[in-house]
């Protein structure tokens, strides 16, 4: 009997630490349909177009009729690369190794780790010189 006395303390102070808690006030989330809008014309009704062979979303735009990845305009499209190698480069050569270590670290080829770096340079560079021209 005293097992049952004791499951019911533990059982009714969950409860109370749930009510407690605000967790069953909290808004529940909607699964509602999320419009991306195309980048190519920025109209806002596309639709879902399948996905590509790397298991990202493709789009299709009802204005252009044009496909488009969920990746498109990004530093990741059309990478062989996945991202997260993509992000652990750039940090390696933020934090000052040498190229040929982060090719040895990864384990991708060097050639690869150069052109990472190259277009991740290049991209700060455009972003520094659209910025400096909305500046004037």
């Amino acid at each position: 009997m005293s097992v049952q006395l004791e499951m019911d303390k533990v059982t009714s102070n969950l409860i109370v630490s749930y009510r407690n808690s605000g967790f069953h006030n909290q808004k529940q989330t909607s699964f509602a349909k999320q419009t991306v809008p195309c980048p190519l014309c920025n109209h806002p009704h596309t639709r879902k177009h399948g996905k590509t062979s790397k298991g990202s979303q493709r789009y299709f735009c009802l204005s252009c009729r044009q496909t488009f990845s969920e990746t498109f305009n990004t530093f990741y499209y059309r990478r062989q690369v996945n991202q997260e190698d993509v992000q652990i480069v750039l940090q390696s050569y933020a934090d000052g190794i040498s190229l040929r270590g982060i090719s040895r670290i990864s384990g991708l080829a060097y050639n690869t780790v150069v052109k990472i770096v190259h277009a991740a340079n290049k991209k700060e560079h455009t972003i520094k010189v659209s910025e400096e021209e909305s500046q004037n």
